[in-house]
C-alpha cells in the first residue's frame, strides 16, 4: 500500500477519534469533513489520462472470437 494512503487512513482515524472525545455531533461533522477530504484527494490525483490495460499476447479478444464464429457459420 502506498504511504500516502496509509497516512490518509491514519488521519481519518485520528480525526474521527478526536471528534468522538468532543461529542457525538462532532463525529458526524468529522465524517463529513473526511469524506470531502478524500474526495478532493481523489480528484487531485486524477491526471486525466485513460488507464491502459496490458493485453496478453496469444489470447484472442472477444471481437476476434465472434468474427471467427460468424465466418464459420
Amino acid at each position: 500500500m502506498r504511504w500516502s494512503v496509509v497516512l490518509l487512513l491514519c488521519s481519518l482515524a485520528g480525526v474521527v477519534g478526536g471528534a468522538f472525545l468532543v461529542g457525538r455531533w462532532c463525529v458526524g461533522v468529522a465524517v463529513i469533513f473526511d469524506s470531502l477530504a478524500v474526495g478532493v484527494y481523489g480528484l487531485l490525483r486524477d491526471d486525466g489520462r485513460e488507464e491502459t490495460v496490458p493485453q496478453v499476447v496469444g489470447i484472442p479478444t472477444l471481437e476476434q472470437v465472434l468474427d471467427k464464429a460468424r465466418a464459420a457459420g
